[in-house]
């Protein structure tokens, strides 16, 4: 028996819809985009919803717009995060400060409000919604004290409950709604959006039969069948997040708080990951390792930023630097039967009492 810790979830409507899509012979963008676009603003409420082939593309145009409005900026966000919003921030000329975390893995707020009080520049918070929750406790109200743009990495989120002035989605295969690729930007403002709008389509004005290349942009866009897919995942994708919910629950419930704890997730959550923090003593490293040889899939997920070749900064993050080696993510996905989740659970079992 193989467990893995990700898997899609594709039906036979995913298939008619996109075979439906291929018959039709649009495959770039068409009339499925704007469709997901106007449906998705039901999820991140907000006004303006732009699709775009993935959230790393989303995030560099973003960066891009915000450079071109405010010049440099220090963009405020945490060590561990998913490499391309911190390579899009570098890349358009803003200067990237690692904020710590709480014990639930989120950017933790009193080394947010450090960060900002020591910061020269216009300051973007970008915080994670590691694993699938909605909010990062505290940090909104602290933002309309400080005046901060909030920039939020909803990858793992697919419907954050947090205010924010721009939120990139992402919708990889084995995210809560799967595309072969995607992404998403959200905002309220119709300015950025008719940005990301013309830069997703390399700078394009379209004059007449022909277009002029007013702003710097990219082959960014979502594609038409792409966009079909997601319109059948937006169907169920909350069926999914209750079975992931459920999976989450009975792993919490059933293995012992002597191997450590789970990370919290909030009632808005989408459940993407099960975040356990093994108690000092055990390794993420052993354990992923003796899970994979019971056929069990699991994944520590991100490297830290800041301790990486590319991105190192030599910064003291004592709660980030701790979980280095002890923050694993266990199979939660909708596939799951009760016996696969109990094997999960006793492999575990069975691994810390053998002192490993």
């Amino acid at each position: 028996m193989t467990i893995n810790c990700f898997e899609p979830d594709i039906n036979n409507k995913d298939i008619e819809a996109a075979v439906s899509t291929i018959k039709s012979k649009i495959l770039a963008f068409g009339k499925n985009v704007d469709l997901f676009e106007s449906k998705y603003s039901k999820l991140s409420n907000k006004k303006y919803n732009i699709g775009f082939n993935s959230a790393s593309s989303a995030a560099y145009l973003l960066f891009q717009y915000l450079y071109e409005i405010y010049g440099a900026c220090d963009i405020h966000t945490t060590s561990i995060g998913f490499v391309s919003p911190v390579y899009a921030a570098l890349k358009n000329g803003h200067n990237v400060k690692y904020v710590d975390v709480n014990k639930d893995a989120l950017m933790c707020h009193d080394s947010l409000l450090q960060s900002l009080s020591n910061s020269k520049n216009k300051s973007i918070v970008m915080p994670v919604l590691y694993g699938g929750v909605s909010k990062v406790p505290k940090v909104s109200k602290l933002l309309k004290d400080t005046g901060s743009i909030l920039v939020l990495d909803s990858a793992h989120c697919i419907s954050p409950t947090m205010d924010y002035d721009y939120a990139f989605y992402s919708f990889h295969p084995v995210k809560p709604i799967c595309m072969s690729n995607g992404g998403l930007l959200a905002t309220d403002s119709k300015k950025s959006s008719d940005y990301m709008k013309s830069g997703r389509n390399f700078g394009r004005k379209i004059i007449g039969d022909t277009y002029d290349l007013v702003q710097q942009g990219f082959n960014f866009y979502m594609n038409n069948l792409n966009a079909a897919i997601g319109l059948s995942q937006i169907e169920r994708c909350f069926d999914n997040v209750e079975k992931r919910k459920k999976n989450f629950k009975f792993l919490k419930d059933n293995l012992p708080s002597q191997i450590g704890y789970f990370t919290k997730h909030d009632k808005q959550s989408s459940y993407y990951l099960s975040t356990l923090i093994l108690k000092d003593g055990l390794s993420s490293d052993i354990l992923r390792k003796y899970l994979s040889t019971k056929g069990i899939g699991s994944g520590f997920h991100y490297p830290l930023l800041h301790k990486t070749k590319q991105y190192k900064q030599d910064i003291s993050l004592p709660a980030t630097d701790s979980m280095e080696n002890r923050l694993i993510n266990l199979p939660i996905h909708q596939n799951l039967s009760e016996k696969e989740l109990e094997t999960i659970i006793n492999e575990c079992i069975r691994y810390s009492r053998s002192g490993s």
